[in-house]
C-alpha cells in the first residue's frame, strides 16, 4: 500500500515540475535557427559588402590603368613616327645643297639647277620609300621659281598662295615648325592630311617660301582605332586648329567636338581625367595625354557606364550570390537543426522513461530545454556506465594477459622440439664438439628468450638471439645455407615482442632453403622510416604460388590461428603483434624478385 501510495505521488510531482516550466521552455531547433540564422545573413551580407566595394575598387582601378596604358602606349608610337619624321625634315634642311639653295639670291637667277632638282628628287623620294605614311611634299620658293611638288613619288609644279600657309603662324617666328591638324589640302587637290611645315622669309608678313609635307590621315585612323577601349569608346588628337577622330558610336554617345576641344585646351595639366556629358545628356570619362613635340593632346572617351559594366556586373553576381547563400543557409540551417534535435528528441523521451523508474538524481539546476533534460537522465548514468568501463576494462586486460601468456607458451615447446631434434641428429651422427657447441648455443638462446619474463625486449637482443639460433642451424646443415644481417643502427635500440623473427627463420629454413638444391641465402635486414620499424626476413628458396602469397595474407589477416596456409607459429607471432601495438601492424609475405619469399615485419618505433 505504501509503494502504491508512492508510485502514485511520482507523477503528479513531475506534472508540476512539467507544467512550471512551460512558460519559458524553448526547443533546441528553435533555438539554433534563431541563432544560426541571424549570425550567418550578417556574416553573408557583411563578407559580400565588402568583397563587393573591394572589387569593384580594384575594376574600377584596372580600368582606369587600361586607359592610360592604351594613352601612352598611343602616344609612344606617335612621338616615336613624328620625331623620326621631323628629324629627317631637319636633317634635310642642314644639308650643304639645301642650304645653297637657299642662300641664293631672290629673282630670275634663282631657279633650280638641274642639279638642284636631282639632289631634291632624291632626298624626296627617300622619304617616300621611308615613310609609307607620307602623302604628299612641297617645296615652293621664290613666288614658284622654285617649285617641287612630289606625291606618290611623282613631282610637279604648283601655284600656291604663302598667305594662306602663314596666317596661321602664331607669331613671327618662322622657324618654328607648324603642325595642322587633319584637313583637305585645297590647294595641293589632296584630302584628309596632317600638314606640318616651316616657312622662309624675313618674318610672318613676308615670306617667300615653304616646306611642307603631308601625312596620311589613314596612319592616324588606323593607329586611333586599333586601341580596344569599349563599345563606344574611342581616341582622338585635339589641338587647336581641330579635333582628329574616326570612330562612330552610338546617337547617345555623340559629343560636342567644340566643347571637347575648349574644355581640353583650358587644361593646364598635360595629363589628366575629367567627366562630360554627350550630347544626350551620358555621362563620359576623358582621359587625356600631351605629346611634347607639337602639344596636341591624345585624349580616351569612354562612355561611364560602359567603363564601369564589369563592376554593375560583378555587383548584380554579388546580390545573387548573397541571396542564394542566405536562402541555402535557411535550409540547410533548418534540416541541421532537424537532424540534431530529432534524436535528442527521442532520447529525452528515452531518459524521461528512466526517471520513471524511482531513480535517485542530484538534481541541480539545468537549462530549460532538450538539453537540460538530457543533462539530468546523464548524470546517474555516466556514474553508472563508468563504473562498468572499468570492470570491463580490467575484464579485458586480464583477459588479454592471459592469451599472450598461452600464445607464447604455444611458441617456445614448438622451438624447443626443433631445436632438440637437431641436437639429436649430431649426437647421432657422433658430432660431440659440434653437438656440444649448438647446446652452448641453445642455452644462450633460452637466456634471452627468458629475459626475466620480459614480453618486450630492445631489437639488439632479438638479433642476438637470432644470431644464436642460426648459429645452431648452420651447425646442422652446414654449407647447405649462408646469412647475411643488414641492421641500422637506429633500428636497434628500437623495442620488439620477444621471439619475433625466430619463427620466421625458422620457417626460412625449413620450407624454403631446405627445398633448393644449392647454396641457400637467409638476409634478415632493417630500416626506419617515418616512426615505423620494417624488418624483412628473406629467402631464395623454392618459393610460393601467388594464389599462396595471398592465402597466407588472408590467413594473418582473419587472426584466427591454423587458417588458410598459415603455420601455426607465424599466426601465433602476428596474433602476439597486433595484441601489443594495433590491427594495422603485423606481418605481410611476398615473392621475392628471383625467387624466395620475403616476410615483412611493421611495428612503431617507440615501442
Amino acid at each position: 500500500m505504501m509503494h502504491v501510495g508512492r508510485a502514485a505521488a511520482l507523477p503528479t510531482c513531475a506534472c508540476l515540475w512539467e507544467a512550471s516550466i512551460l512558460p519559458v521552455f524553448r526547443s533546441l531547433k528553435s533555438t539554433i535557427l534563431w541563432l544560426f540564422i541571424p549570425i550567418i545573413t550578417v556574416f553573408v551580407l557583411v563578407t559580400g559588402t565588402i568583397s563587393f566595394i573591394l572589387a569593384s575598387q580594384q575594376l574600377k582601378d584596372n580600368a582606369f590603368m587600361n586607359l592610360n596604358d592604351t594613352i601612352a602606349q598611343t602616344k609612344s608610337l606617335l612621338s616615336d613616327k613624328l620625331t623620326a619624321f621631323i628629324a629627317e625634315l631637319i636633317g634635310l634642311e642642314n644639308s650643304s645643297q639645301w642650304v645653297s639653295i637657299m642662300n641664293r639670291p631672290d629673282g630670275s637667277s634663282a631657279s633650280l639647277e638641274p642639279e638642284d632638282y636631282i639632289f631634291l628628287n632624291k632626298a624626296l623620294d627617300a622619304y617616300f620609300e621611308r615613310y609609307a605614311m607620307l602623302d604628299s611634299v612641297l617645296f615652293y620658293y621664290d613666288e614658284g621659281r622654285v617649285s617641287l611638288y612630289k606625291r606618290n613619288s611623282s613631282g610637279s609644279s604648283v601655284n600656291i598662295s604663302l598667305d594662306a600657309y602663314s596666317s596661321k603662324l602664331e607669331d613671327d617666328r618662322l622657324s618654328v615648325i607648324k603642325w595642322l591638324n587633319i584637313h583637305d589640302e585645297v590647294e595641293l587637290d589632296t584630302q584628309q592630311v596632317v600638314s606640318v611645315y616651316r616657312m622662309f622669309g624675313k618674318n610672318k608678313s613676308q615670306t617667300n617660301g615653304i616646306f611642307m609635307m603631308n601625312i596620311k590621315g589613314r596612319f592616324f585612323s588606323d593607329l586611333l582605332n586599333n586601341a580596344k577601349i569599349s563599345t563606344n569608346g574611342y581616341l582622338c588628337i585635339v589641338s587647336n586648329d581641330g579635333v582628329m577622330s574616326f570612330k562612330n558610336v552610338a546617337a547617345k554617345y555623340d559629343l560636342d567636338e567644340a566643347d571637347l576641344q575648349d574644355e581640353l585646351l583650358a587644361r593646364e595639366s598635360p595629363s589628366g581625367e575629367f567627366s562630360m556629358k554627350s550630347n544626350a545628356g551620358q555621362p563620359l570619362l576623358v582621359v587625356y595625354d600631351t605629346l611634347s613635340l607639337n602639344k596636341w593632346k591624345i585624349a580616351a572617351i569612354v562612355p561611364q557606364n560602359e567603363l564601369f559594366n564589369k563592376v554593375n556586373s560583378i555587383g548584380l553576381v554579388i546580390v545573387s550570390v548573397m541571396l542564394l547563400v542566405i536562402i541555402v543557409a535557411i535550409a540547410l540551417s533548418n534540416v541541421v537543426a532537424h537532424m540534431i534535435t530529432k534524436p535528442l528528441t527521442k532520447l529525452t523521451q528515452r531518459v524521461n522513461r528512466i526517471e520513471e523508474g524511482n531513480l535517485v538524481f542530484g538534481i541541480n539546476k539545468f537549462p530549460s530545454n532538450e538539453i537540460g533534460v538530457l543533462s539530468r537522465g546523464i548524470q546517474e548514468m555516466m556514474r553508472r556506465i563508468q563504473h562498468l568501463i572499468n570492470e570491463v576494462e580490467e575484464v579485458q586486460e586480464k583477459k588479454r594477459s592471459a592469451e599472450l601468456a598461452v600464445l607464447q607458451s604455444q611458441i617456445k615447446p614448438h622451438f624447443l622440439y626443433n631445436t632438440l631434434y637437431s641436437i639429436k641428429q649430431l649426437c647421432e651422427m657422433e658430432e660431440s664438439k659440434d653437438a656440444g657447441e649448438m647446446v652452448a648455443a641453445l642455452s644462450n638462446f633460452y637466456r634471452i628468450s627468458i629475459n626475466k619474463g620480459s614480453e618486450i625486449i630492445p631489437i639488439s637482443q632479438e638479433m642476438e638471439h637470432i644470431k644464436h639460433y642460426l648459429c645452431i642451424q648452420q651447425m646442422r646443415y652446414r654449407d647447405d645455407f649462408i646469412y647475411e644481417i643488414d641492421i641500422d643502427p637506429d633500428v636497434l635500440v628500437c623495442n620488439i615482442v620477444k621471439l619475433t623473427l625466430q619463427p620466421l627463420v625458422e620457417n626460412a629454413i625449413y620450407h624454403g632453403i631446405k627445398q633448393k638444391r644449392g647454396q641457400g641465402l637467409i638476409r634478415i635486414v632493417g630500416r626506419l622510416n617515418n616512426h615505423e620499424v620494417t624488418l624483412w626476413v628473406e629467402d631464395n628458396g623454392s618459393g610460393m604460388s601467388v594464389e599462396d602469397v595471398e592465402a597466407m595474407n588472408a590467413a594473418l589477416r582473419s587472426g584466427e590461428p591454423g587458417s588458410g596456409v598459415a603455420g601455426f607459429g607465424i599466426q601465433n607471432v602476428n596474433k602476439r603483434l597486433q595484441l601489443n601495438y594495433g590491427k594495422e601492424f603485423g606481418l605481410h609475405y611476398h615473392n621475392r624478385q628471383g625467387g624466395g619469399i620475403v616476410v615483412s615485419v611493421v611495428i612503431p618505433s617507440y615501442e
